[in-house]
């Protein structure tokens, strides 16, 4: 059996995630990658064995030998994109959050229809095993109905001052956030009715950067639970972590706790400082990639190749961008927003 023509929009720190789980699959094969930076495309291709690359996402679209498209492009950049790989007939996984504003994600679903292509949204905490694990025990009932949800996904300000060249164009909510709402969505098997959000914009304001430093927000589930989360994108670059992930899940009959970045499986103290290393996101095991962030994109190959329907679809991109909008808009009227 031939492998099927697999593309890479976005050659950047995400990018590389798909380029590399793309080349170990024994089902895919990397056809093209594309960066607008072209060097960045050739090392990313030289690296990852694609078989060519390019600066313009359009030609890449126009390669017959490619079956499916992942966009891996910065968070503002993906609607155009996604659009045009749909018309090209793709299928198509898109980095989180499906587009910008809840009416581009409209579009998006209205053209994967008229298309038929499939449309998988890479929300991949949904394979994160700690995660997984305390959904099978809320499904069978062993920790009783959930009833509160309390979360932080915060960076340190090396992500939006030195990792994300256009930080002034997202936000730590869209960000960061978009993965959380999937993930209480998921979890509770509900979806967010109301919506109440404080943010603040102090640090990266004084930085020239144009972005609330942090969201604080109250989220009400259609099942009568209740989540609070925050996203915050100016903690001290002094953590041992660039990213710091902590989730609790309070229940009718039990509850359950996530450490998901300073659980200290691994500490390493340098004159660096103390570095806790990520080993379950997207670690290389002797030169295979491993990981709940890999297995998202293993996933959308079996779907691809078997005529699968991807686990994650527009229809979650469009919930999650639409409490996207409404903690904005409560953000900025100090009200609390409805969701229909």
């Amino acid at each position: 059996m031939s492998k099927a023509g697999f593309g890479l929009i976005g050659c950047g720190t995400w990018g590389s995630v798909h380029a590399r789980t793309y080349q170990a699959s024994p089902w895919a094969r990397l056809a093209e990658v594309c960066d607008q930076d072209a060097t960045r495309a050739k090392d990313c291709a030289e690296r990852y064995g694609a078989e060519k690359y390019c600066s313009d996402w359009r030609g890449l679209l126009s390669n017959p030998e490619i079956r499916a498209v992942s966009i891996a492009t910065p968070d503002f950049a993906h609607s155009e994109i996604i659009l045009a790989a749909i018309e090209a007939g793709k299928d198509v996984l898109s980095e989180k959050p499906l587009a910008a504003t809840v009416e581009e994600c409209q579009k998006i679903l209205a053209a994967r229809n008229r298309r038929g292509v499939k449309l998988m949204v890479d929300f991949h905490n949904r394979w994160n095993l700690p995660f997984l694990s305390i959904r099978r025990q809320l499904e069978a009932g062993e920790l009783g109905k959930l009833l509160a949800i309390n979360i932080r996904l915060n960076d340190t300000l090396f992500v939006p001052t030195r990792m994300l060249s256009w930080a002034a164009r997202s936000s730590p909510v869209h960000f960061l956030g978009s993965h959380i709402i999937d993930l209480i969505r998921w979890m509770s098997d509900a979806e967010v009715s109301r919506v109440y959000a404080v943010s603040r914009s102090v640090v990266l304001k004084q930085a020239g950067i144009d972005t609330p430093d942090f969201f604080q927000y109250i989220l009400e589930l259609s099942s009568g639970a209740t989540a609070v989360v925050e996203n915050c994108w100016v903690v001290n670059e002094s953590s041992p972590s660039v990213f710091d992930f902590q989730s609790e899940f309070i229940a009718t009959k039990g509850s359950a706790y996530v450490n998901a970045s300073h659980n200290r499986t691994v500490e390493v103290y340098t004159d660096r400082g103390i570095q806790l290393p990520d080993v379950a996101g997207a670690p290389d095991l002797y030169g295979k990639p491993v990981g709940f962030a890999v297995a998202a994109i293993e996933h959308f190959i079996d779907c691809v190749v078997n005529g699968k329907q991807p686990m994650v679809t527009g229809e979650d991109g469009l919930s999650v961008a639409r409490v996207l909008a409404a903690i904005e808009e409560s953000a900025i009227t100090r009200h609390p927003v409805d969701i229909r």
